[in-house]
Formats: structure tokens, C-alpha cells, sequence
């Protein structure tokens, strides 16, 4: 993988990765907060339905007290329940009809000590009834309170009853009064049309759901689908028994989901554009960032160690200008070191040539040496003799001459022809200046020569010059 290709992968995760963790980690904030606060919502809801029953239990306990000091009050009630007065019955028959209208009541059955319904204000086929337990169950319960179904000449409906006990020259009389109780109003207590109350009691609309385990399992099903429940138990009487009833608040969190989904959506669209415009900046960014090590992978392609004139110089403060730098010294000990090893190959082949010079000229002086030797010592001891003895030599002056002269015909033809070119001073010279040896505490400073014209002339002898 290239470095370029490198920088880009790190750019685009570093610009994509944080994002999209920071998406993922906001919509789920998001996601738990709407759920608490929904939740929270459903709970305060419940417990102002919960608050509405009991203000309306405390009102009816409130209008039974009224009721029961007004019946304590009144003379003719008394005289109707208590002598045997057949002028009064009618009187007592319909006390409870208008002691429900007056008192906006929903239902109100007054008992006598036996427990037989003496006037009933909410349905008038219940006189003379006899419901003995009716008091003592309503009495009987934690808040002394209960749900009831109270039959109407309009059909059955449920009401938050509450039972006060009146005592009339003796004897024990009981009022129940009560509210109706249903969903429509159940509803108007939560104040909230998002949520939905469901009020599960025997008999009534959703009696399926009237058992703890009918109940628990109906909560499982709906929180498994989303939703979110709260539940309260509260007592119902019906035939004469204390059973259960439920109060199911239940919200419907598909809006919150729509629009979770819409954050999401966004939030995903906010990420695919930061994507689209990551990839064209990563690729610009890796491409500044890789330009100057291209540009300098591309001047050290050119390095050799024929061509050490490559300029590496560079005046960036980073890493790449401190690795320009390094280039440069490199180059300029390479080109030390490549003229060091010249100078010395040029002098081992001096020295190697110069043996070999020396041994053949030895070779060819040597008979002539001795040659002139031996005519010196004739020409010194017998000088009438000298005529005959060079003669008698003189083939070995010869052979000797020749073989100087073919050796040094030998050596021309190794040395190599000299062609003329015209030759500009202003390139040879810094070359020759970039490859001398240099000794410690000396410089060499080459003059700008850019102006003189170009010298017609051998480049090798014009080097060695130089």
C-alpha cells in the first residue's frame, strides 16, 4: 500500500469513523431519552387517573356525609322509615331520585338495617331488593371503596361506589352512593389523547383481561410490541363477591418511532454527505501531503553514482526537508567518496602501468647496456680492435633498438584517440569541483564562468587540467 493511498484511508476514517460513532451514539440518546421521558409521561398519567379517583372518592365521601346529615335532619324521612306511615312511602321511595339529581350523583340506594333497598335514585326496579353483603363489602375494602355494576334503566354501567352509615333511632341504615366510572372518563382524567385507558373488569368489555394472569400476559404482549404499560389493580363487587378489576394505561409509541426514525434518517444523511465530501478532501489532502516525498522519490530516481549532481536541496521545516537535507549531505559524501576511488584507481593504474613500462624498458636496455659496455672496455684496451667488434655487435644494437621501438609503438596504440568537442566551462567546472578531494579546512569555490564562450578541445584532457 502506498503512502498516499495510506494517508487517504487515515483521512477518510478519521473524518467518517468519529461521525458515525457519534450518529450511532446520539440516536441512541436520543432513542433512551424519548423512552424515559415517555415512560415518565405514562406514569404521571396513571397517577393522575389514580388522583382523580380518589378526589372523586373524596367528594362522594364528602356529598354521603351531607346526605346523611340531611336525612339525621329531616323529620318526614325519619317518620317514613320508622312509623308505619302509608302517606309517607312515596315519600321515601323517591328521596334517593331526588337526592341524585340534586347531588349529581350516579347512583344512590339507601338500605335499611335488614339491607333491603328502601329507595334507589338510580334505578327505580331495585326497591325492596335485598343485598345484605353490599355495605359490609364496601366497607371492607383497604380504602373502603370499590367498583360496582350498577344497573340503570339504560343498561349496566361501573361505578366508584362508597358506602356511610347512618344510625336512626338505633338502627343502622346505610347510604352507597357512587360515580360512574368508564373509559371515556377514565380518558378525560389522564388528559393525554395519546394514551389509552382500558379498564378490564368481569362482565364488562374486555372481561377476558379481568385475571392477574389474563393481565400479565396482555402487558408482555404489548410491551413486546413497543409499547408502554402501567397497570393498577382495583376492587370490584359483583354477585355479592370482592373480585378484581385492572386499569390498563397503555401508549402507542409508533409517532415516537416515526420520528426517531426521521432523526435517524437525517442523522444517516448528514453521514453519507460528510462521506461524499471526505473521499475528494482525503484525496486532495493525500495528495499535498505525498507531493513533496513524490517529488523526491523522483529527483533520487535520477542518482547514479555517474550523475551525483542532483539537487536535493530544500528549505521545508518538516520531515521531508530534514530528509532532503540528509539527501543532499549523502550526495555530496558520495561525490567525495566517487572522486576519492578515482584518484586512487587512477594511481593504482599509474603505478601498475608505470611497473610494466619500467620492466619493459628494462628489458630492452639491458642488451644495450652491455652491449656498450663491452665496446667501451674494447675501445679502452684494444682500440685497433673496436671497428671489428662493433661490427660483430651491432645486429644487438639493432634488436635492441627495435624492441624500444616496437614497445613504444605498443604503448601509442593503448592509449586512446583524442576527439575535440566544443566544451563550455561552466558545466566541466563545477563537475570537476564536485568530485575533488577536499582537504580538511580547505574549500573550493568555483567562479560563475556563464559568460565565456565554449572551448574547442579534448573533454578527458581538459578535466585532467583542470
Amino acid at each position: 500500500m502506498s503512502l498516499r493511498l495510506q494517508i487517504l484511508v487515515t483521512a477518510f476514517v478519521l473524518a467518517v469513523v468519529p461521525l458515525a460513532v457519534a450518529i450511532v451514539v446520539v440516536g441512541a440518546g436520543f432513542e433512551d431519552e424519548f423512552i424515559a421521558r415517555d415512560t415518565g409521561r405514562v406514569e404521571e398519567r396513571l397517577r393522575l387517573v389514580l388522583h382523580g379517583i380518589e378526589q372523586q372518592d373524596e367528594h362522594l365521601a364528602g356529598q354521603l356525609d351531607a346526605l346523611a346529615a340531611a336525612i339525621a335532619a329531616d323529620n318526614r324521612f325519619r317518620l317514613a322509615a320508622l312509623a308505619d306511615a302509608p302517606d309517607l312511602e312515596s315519600y321515601l321511595r323517591e328521596y334517593a331520585p331526588r337526592q341524585l339529581d340534586l347531588m349529581d350523583l350516579d347512583m344512590l340506594l339507601i338500605q335499611d338495617p335488614r339491607g333491603v333497598a328502601i329507595s334507589s335514585g338510580h334505578f327505580p326496579g331495585a326497591h325492596g331488593e335485598l343485598q345484605p353483603k353490599l355495605a359490609a363489602l364496601i366497607a371492607g375494602t383497604p380504602d373502603g371503596r370499590a367498583l360496582m355494576s350498577v344497573r340503570s334503566p339504560g343498561g349496566s354501567f361501573l361505578a366508584l361506589a362508597r358506602v356511610r352509615a347512618l344510625e336512626l333511632a338505633g338502627s343502622t341504615w346505610q347510604l352507597v352512593g357512587g360515580r360512574r366510572l368508564d373509559r371515556q372518563g377514565l380518558e378525560s382524567l389522564a388528559g393525554d389523547p395519546d394514551l389509552r385507558v382500558l379498564l378490564a373488569w368481569p362482565g364488562g368489555e374486555h372481561a377476558e383481561l379481568a385475571t392477574e394472569r389474563a393481565i400479565t400476559i396482555h402487558e408482555q404482549q404489548l410491551r413486546r410490541a413497543g409499547q408502554i404499560v402501567r397497570t393498577r389493580h382495583l376492587p370490584l363487587i359483583r354477585d355479592d363477591r370482592l373480585t378484581d378489576a385492572w386499569v390498563l394505561i397503555t401508549h402507542d409509541r409508533g409517532s415516537q418511532h416515526l420520528l426517531l426514525a426521521e432523526i435517524r434518517r437525517r442523522l444517516g444523511l448528514l453521514l453519507a454527505v460528510v462521506v461524499v465530501l471526505a473521499i475528494p478532501l482525503a484525496v486532495l489532502l493525500a495528495a499535498g501531503v505525498s507531493r513533496p516525498l513524490r517529488q523526491l522519490t523522483a529527483r533520487t530516481a535520477d542518482l547514479d553514482l555517474d550523475r551525483l549532481d542532483v539537487d536535493f536541496s530544500s528549505d521545508r521545516r518538516d520531515e521531508v526537508g530534514r530528509l532532503s537535507r540528509v539527501l543532499a549531505d549523502l550526495t555530496t559524501r558520495l561525490r567525495r567518496g566517487v572522486g576519492d576511488l578515482r584518484a586512487a584507481e587512477h594511481r593504482a593504474t599509474l603505478g601498475e602501468v608505470a611497473r610494466q613500462v619500467n620492466h619493459d624498458i628494462r628489458n630492452g636496455i639491458t642488451p644495450l647496456r652491455n652491449v656498450l659496455r663491452h665496446l667501451g672496455e674494447v675501445a679502452a684496451q684494444k682500440p685497433a680492435e673496436l671497428a671489428v667488434v662493433f661490427g660483430e655487435r651491432r645486429a644487438n644494437l639493432d634488436s635492441g633498438l627495435a624492441y624500444l621501438e616496437e614497445l613504444a609503438t605498443h604503448y601509442a596504440r593503448l592509449s586512446p584517440g583524442r576527439e575535440t568537442w566544443p566544451c563550455r566551462l561552466d558545466e566541466l567546472g563545477p563537475a570537476v569541483v564536485a568530485q575533488t578531494a577536499v582537504p580538511a579546512g580547505a574549500t573550493i569555490r568555483w567562479e560563475d564562468t556563464a559568460g565565456l564562450p565554449a572551448v574547442l578541445a579534448d573533454p578527458v584532457s581538459l578535466r585532467r587540467i583542470l
